[in-house]
Formats: C-alpha cells, sequence, structure tokens
C-alpha cells in the first residue's frame, strides 16, 4: 500500500478573521498581544504534500535576503522583523518546489502568520535501459506492441509503430535483415512513490556487485542477463556510499509500460529496479524483499529496467 501524505487545509475556522486565500499559501493578521520592542512577530507554518525529510531547516528571504531558519518539532518558527512591505522565498529542499509570495505587508503590533503549502516536485525521470529479452522454444516471426505510461524518447531498433521481427531461442531478434541481441527502449515517466510494505534492500557501496548477483540469481537471470544489468547499473549505484533499492516484478510493471507479444509467451516476466540514495533520511523499508524465481519454462520474455529516484517516497 503506497502512503501517501496529502496536504490537508487549515480550516479558516481556527482564525479569527477571514484569511486571504493563495495556491501555496495563505496570509492571517492578529493583533499581537506581547509585542516586541524589535519589531514585528512573523509566523511561518509549513505543511507538505508528501513524505518528507524532517530536517527542520527552511531557507526563506526578504526581498532578495537569504538565511536559514530552524523549524520546531510542528514545523513552525516566529521571526521578528521590522514592518515593511516585502516578497517571501522559501525553500525547503530539493524535493520541493520553491515558494515565492506576493507583496506582503508586515504590520506593526501585528502577528503575520504566513501557512505555507510545500509541493512535491514530480519532475519526469528516465526509466532507464528496459530491455526485452525473447526466448521462443524455435525461430518463431512475432511482434512486440509497447506503450508506455511516459515520452517515448528512444527505442533500438527503432519503435515506430512496433517491433516485428524473427525471434530466436538465444534471446535475439532479426528486424529488417538486422541482427539485436534484445528489444531496447527508454521512456520519461512522472514516478516518486514506493510500496513500502513490499519492503526492500539497502546496500553499501562494496557490496554492490556481490549483492545484485545474489538478487539477479534468486529472480532466476541467466549469466548473460545478469552480466548485462550489472554492467549497466552496477556503476551508477557504486556512485553512493548507501543506495536502497525495490524490485517491482510483472503485473506492477505496468506502471511504467504494457507490453503485447504475438504469438503470445507462456510466461512474460518483468524486472525493474527503483532506487535511490540514502541521504540522511534513511526512509529503510520494515523488512527485506522477498524474491521468488520466476517461471521461465516455455516460451519466456523477459524484461528488465529501473528508474532513480532523488529521494525514495513511500
Amino acid at each position: 500500500m503506497r502512503i501517501l501524505l496529502f496536504f490537508l487545509l487549515i480550516s479558516s475556522s481556527l482564525f479569527a478573521g477571514d484569511p486571504e486565500w493563495i495556491p501555496d499559501y495563505f496570509v492571517h493578521y492578529e493583533t499581537d498581544k506581547n509585542p516586541s520592542s524589535k519589531g514585528s512577530r512573523i509566523k511561518i507554518i509549513c505543511e507538505f504534500d508528501s513524505d518528507y525529510n524532517p530536517s527542520r531547516e527552511l531557507r526563506f528571504g526578504m526581498n532578495g535576503t537569504d538565511e536559514t531558519i530552524k523549524l520546531n518539532d510542528k514545523n513552525e518558527v516566529t521571526v521578528i522583523r521590522k514592518p515593511q512591505t516585502t516578497v517571501f522565498q522559501f525553500y525547503y529542499d530539493s524535493n520541493f518546489q520553491e515558494i515565492e509570495t506576493d507583496s506582503i505587508q508586515i504590520k506593526a503590533g501585528q502577528i503575520t502568520t504566513i501557512s505555507l503549502h510545500f509541493k512535491a516536485k514530480n519532475d519526469p525521470r528516465p526509466v532507464k535501459k528496459p530491455v526485452i529479452y525473447l526466448y521462443p522454444e524455435s525461430d518463431t516471426e512475432l511482434s512486440v506492441q509497447l506503450k508506455t505510461k511516459g515520452n517515448l524518447t528512444f527505442s533500438y531498433p527503432d519503435y515506430s509503430k512496433g517491433w516485428k521481427g524473427m525471434a530466436h531461442p538465444d534471446g535475439s531478434i532479426d528486424i529488417n535483415g538486422t541482427h539485436y541481441p534484445y528489444l531496447f527502449w527508454e521512456s520519461e515517466q512522472r514516478f516518486n512513490t514506493v510500496d513500502q510494505e513490499l519492503g526492500g534492500f539497502v546496500i553499501n557501496r562494496k557490496n554492490v556487485v556481490e549483492s545484485l548477483e545474489k538478487y539477479l540469481t534468486e529472480l532466476g537471470f541467466n549469466d548473460k542477463e545478469k552480466t548485462d544489468f550489472i554492467t549497466f547499473w552496477g556503476p551508477q549505484l557504486q556512485q553512493h556510499e548507501e543506495v536502497m533499492i525495490q524490485f517491482v516484478l510483472n503485473d506492477a510493471c505496468d506502471e511504467f509500460a504494457t507490453l503485447e507479444i504475438e504469438p503470445k509467451p507462456a510466461h512474460l516476466n518483468r524486472v525493474y529496479m527503483i532506487w535511490s540514495t540514502t541521504n540522511d533520511l534513511k526512509p529503510i523499508f520494515p523488512k527485506q524483499q522477498l524474491l521468488k524465481k520466476l517461471e521461465r519454462d516455455g516460451f519466456d520474455v523477459l524484461e528488465w529496467g529501473g528508474i532513480e529516484l532523488k529521494e525514495l517516497k513511500l
């Protein structure tokens, strides 16, 4: 079950007077019963529409200044500034969109409450190197129809309206007189969540190759498939001290793309790896993922690919 935390709008009934509603923030004023001699109080309240790194630090600027302030455990902070009219900039981290306000008047003797709604960035992420091996029991004329959930950015051989050719028992295919070891495609996807209950794995840099060999063997990859997978993903994972990975299997891969193959294979096996650096968040999976060997008898098809997330969203 995906855990998605959505922004809960603060009811106007919580405040005296009518707040000024604006898409990413709203502003409310109330009389300061204990005004400071140094200036006016500005209370900042942060809300997030997805899981976030509880760093408790907020960067903000007033008319172009830049400073970092510490939030409390309720994601709130109060600062004191001179009365003025100012444009605020607020930035939490790279996973959320920056908020810039219109001009806001800081009034003498008033508490200015600014409630922020940080929207998660949902930038397209590339689904990298999905490759398709076709293993008919004998040479077979077949067609493959691919429907990606995002924009198809590259294919080899050229996909156009479909792949048609002669597939061989070694997993390769001949199309228009050219021999290919597998079919290849990439696309950009708007995807930023993982299934927390499914579990996953935390891998240290020094154990990347050993760990991938173990997991792929458990899934039933052959030596060529393991070599192709590890030589592509291994160098990328080893750039980081520690990474988290999760395997998405078979029907669940329809979230990235669907495949239709004629004649229909006995088994359509699909394996996508979602991975991210752990950084300081370390959202450790509650358990290791249980991997079962794929069924690979008869006319078998194997597709593998993956997607990197800047931060895992549970």
